[in-house]
């Protein structure tokens, strides 16, 4: 049994990972038409380039940080399951 949840675990674990990045790439792809127009536009231009890099970082720091938790929260995972495999 407990292989199965080994797996289910690698599963989500998995899923969460190419998920988010599949999710970010699409996410900065339209912002990014959005700042390109805007960067365009004479009166808006300067700091419409200055909010599409801060936007940029920030929305890379909150993927990051989700595939991160992701990382310890797989990795704790793997420990209880270890721990349940030694006492059964």
């Amino acid at each position: 049994m407990s292989k199965r949840w080994h797996g289910l675990a690698l599963l989500v674990r998995d899923a969460v990972e190419h998920g988010t990045r599949a999710v970010e790439k699409v996410h900065l792809e339209l912002a990014g038409r959005t700042f390109t127009v805007l960067e365009h536009i004479p009166p808006v231009d300067a700091p419409a380039r200055v909010v599409h890099k801060v936007h940029d970082a920030y929305v890379g720091t909150v993927y990051t940080a989700i595939r991160t938790v992701n990382q310890v929260v797989g990795a704790t995972l793997d420990v209880a399951l270890s721990e349940r495999n030694d006492r059964e």
